[in-house]
């Protein structure tokens, strides 16, 4: 018995793992990463991101007492936190090691709370290197409940405001709309640039250029400036025609020359802000992207945390940057003293540096290999910008030159030639941009009092043009001036606009669709506080506060619910659902009455309905309102359920085809391409996947899955026949 128990004991501490210490993050792939710095003494495991959050299904606040947040185990998470409370060592310790921000913080609290952990240690690093791991494990920490309080007044404000003005929009407006603190103030700022546009009267311009010829038979090109030494630019044909009838074939001379040397100086390395702006400008990545692979490129231990808004660097990496520049580039490349960068946030919160890589020495060639070709690009682009930041400035020479017509006298019309020539690449040398600058080697021999030939005059027609829409660059780069968001948010703010259907992407810009006018105007017009700029901003810092401890989250809270309900019972009893819905009349008569007709915005965009609904329910489609190609697509009179007519509507998906009497009968027709299946004979439709491209299948899908130009497009039958 006793030879068998020993065998027993032996065994099983055989297949005991022995460790001490229990490190939790939030992914896998970060929990993979640290792993690696750590030996066998530590176990390394991973939450999987939030293990307790607000109920999906209800407010999840608890109003009457102190504005509590209901929290609970997210569906799923069960076995994690099992798995979990069994990893923790006996007489060990537990390191929580989630991002060093507010929504880390909480994340390290609920895992504290949900585990039963009594003294946790509190990790965080801003790179995930050796060195920073084990520094961080070295000099442990405890939570900061005024971070954690930060994140839990955010989430709750975020799910009073969204519950509470979603159940005023189904009731005035329709089921289903949602609105949210934030988001709501981003989707009026697109609102506006749209109006903007529509109010703008374009107005006509005229550029006149001339091209003259030097001594040397060098034809130059100038632009007309001034007009009696002030700002000139012909408005219409007439006064061009006046200009030329006045200067005639005379000749032109050089009034003045102008050069002088300026300094560019370097770009500061990138914040989360930054970072999405440019690698939409230069890669073309939407924020949401951005922020995926910058993550990827974090856990993988190649860049600092990807979410700040600082723009300092530190000692070390300065110095492995100057390094790295002299090497490779030469001393001349490095500045005296380092580059400094003052950070233009009013609290850069929980941000230690910028966005700079682990590793300098590190290039894009590895990173593809192992994380693939987007998050090389990315890597390159921070690793530039970073790298570009601690370099010297550039020179140029920046050279003018004012010319005349020589027997013109009044009035004096001036025009100017002039380019830029690189003396110094400095930061460029690493920053590449395209140089567009005119070469100066022909108007440099110019000088004062030289005359010129006159060749030709080049006059162009053109119109100012509105401001332009919104991109995501654009957007974000305005929500981070007006202090709205926080560089964790952006991409959520925009991927949630989008997703809800309340704007649209035109190639890159962003422009609001109806709905999203719909409830911008009922916002803007009912909850004029909550939309304001300034206070939204001000939310932000309130939120701010509470981090740094100035504030409670209790007053916090309560000052804001009790101003949203205040604005919300007003809502209730001022606003009638046709005041939101009725954008207009019409001239049209009800084809079932024969009454006035009103103009209405419906779920996918506008329509003409009886004035006397829900007593009549005549609707008609608005007279171009919907454009479509009846050369491309067939036309649908009948509805396929009750035979009555069809109107075209706009929804989710595109186009489609709906009964009149919607939403009684709801018979719908897809918008059906003329061209015919080369496989079953049914009209082709266009469809969408789910990543959201466009296709060509058959309207007889799953009967029959002919896909044009795909590469295998075997309908059903003929994958049966090919199998046998």
């Amino acid at each position: 018995m006793a030879k068998t128990k020993l065998k027993k004991s032996t065994k099983s501490k055989a297949t005991r793992a022995v460790y001490n210490n229990l490190l939790i993050v939030e992914s896998p792939s970060k929990a993979k990463t640290i792993n690696k710095y750590l030996g066998s003494d530590y176990k390394v495991l991973a939450t999987v991101g939030h293990i307790i959050d607000l109920p999906k299904s209800k407010l999840g606040v608890d109003i009457d007492n102190g504005y509590e947040p209901l929290w609970e185990q997210i569906y799923g998470k069960g076995k994690i936190v099992k798995d979990l409370k069994k990893s923790i060592p006996k007489g060990g310790n537990v390191y929580l090691a989630m991002d060093p921000d507010r929504e880390g913080e909480a994340i390290a609290w609920h895992t504290a709370n949900s585990l039963g952990l009594k003294e946790p240690k509190r990790v965080t690093f801003h790179e995930i290197t050796q060195d920073a791991v084990k520094e961080a494990i070295s000099k442990p920490q405890t939570i900061d409940i005024d971070l954690v309080n930060a994140q839990k007044a955010r989430r709750v404000l975020d799910r009073l405001v969204g519950y509470k003005l979603s159940e005023i929009l189904w009731k005035k407006i329709w089921y289903g709309l949602s609105a949210g603190r934030v988001q709501s103030v981003a989707l009026r700022l697109i609102v506006e640039k749209e109006e903007e546009r529509e109010a703008f009267d374009s107005e006509e311009y005229w550029e006149v250029k001339v091209v003259v010829k030097d001594n040397r038979n060098n034809l130059l090109e100038a632009k007309l400036q001034k007009k009696d030494e002030k700002k000139y630019i012909p408005k219409n044909k007439q006064e061009v025609e006046e200009l030329e009838e006045r200067i005639g074939n005379g000749k032109f001379v050089v009034k003045n020359i102008s050069k002088k040397k300026i300094s560019k100086h370097a770009f500061p390395p990138f914040t989360t802000s930054t970072l999405q702006q440019s690698a939409y400008n230069g890669l073309g990545f939407t924020s949401k992207r951005t922020m995926a692979l910058a993550q990827q490129l974090y856990q993988s231990g190649y860049v600092t945390y990807m979410r700040t808004d600082s723009v300092y660097l530190g000692a070390k990496a300065i110095e492995s940057i100057r390094k790295l520049v002299q090497e490779r580039f030469g001393k001349e490349y490095i500045p005296e003293k380092p580059n400094f960068y003052k950070t233009k946030s009013k609290n850069a919160q929980e941000a230690h540096e910028a966005i700079r890589p682990t590793d300098f020495w590190i290039d894009s060639k590895r990173i593809s290999s192992e994380l693939g070709d987007s998050a090389a690009k990315l890597y390159e682009l921070i690793w530039k910008r970073a790298v570009s930041s601690q370099m010297s400035s550039k020179e140029v020479e920046v050279l003018s030159v004012s010319l005349t017509p020589r027997e013109l006298k009044s009035p004096e019309y001036e025009f100017l030639m002039g380019g830029e020539r690189i003396l110094f690449e400095g930061f460029r040398k690493v920053l590449f941009i395209k140089h567009e600058s005119e070469d100066l080697q022909e108007i440099n021999q110019l000088e004062k009092g030289d005359e010129l030939t006159k060749e030709k005059f080049i006059n162009e027609q053109k119109f100012t043009q509105p401001p332009a829409r919104f991109t995501e660059a654009s957007l974000i780069k305005k929500l981070e001036e007006l202090g709205i968001g926080r560089p964790s948010t952006y991409a959520t703010i925009i991927s949630t606009i989008l997703a809800r259907g309340y704007v649209v992407k035109d190639g890159r810009a962003i422009l609001p669709v109806d709905v999203g006018r719909l409830v911008t105007n009922f916002l803007r017009g009912n909850f004029t506080r909550l939309v304001d700029y300034a206070y939204t901003a001000q939310v932000e810092d309130e939120l701010d506060s509470i981090s740094l401890g100035k504030k409670k989250y209790f007053p916090v809270i309560d000052e804001e619910f009790k101003m949203l309900t205040e604005a919300i019972s007003k809502a209730e009893k001022d606003v009638k659902k046709d005041d939101v819905v009725i954008i207009g009349k019409s001239e049209e008569k009800c084809p079932k009455c024969g009454g006035e007709m009103v103009v209405r915005v419906g779920r996918y965009g506008r329509f003409l309905s009886c004035a006397k609904f829900p007593e009549c329910k005549g609707m008609k489609d608005i007279s171009g309102g919907i454009e479509i190609d009846f050369e491309k697509y067939e036309k649908q009179d009948k509805c396929p359920k009750c035979g009555k007519s069809v109107v075209l509507k706009s929804g989710k998906y595109g186009k489609f085809w709906a009964c009149e009497e919607y939403p009684d009968c709801k018979g719908v027709i897809p918008l059906l391409l003329k061209e015919k299946c080369p496989e079953c004979g049914h009209n082709l439709v266009e469809r969408r996947s789910k990543w959201g491209k466009t296709f060509i299948g058959c309207s007889n899908y799953p009967e029959c899955k002919y896909i044009k130009n795909a590469r295998k497009s075997i309908s059903g039958n003929r994958r049966k026949k090919a199998k046998k």
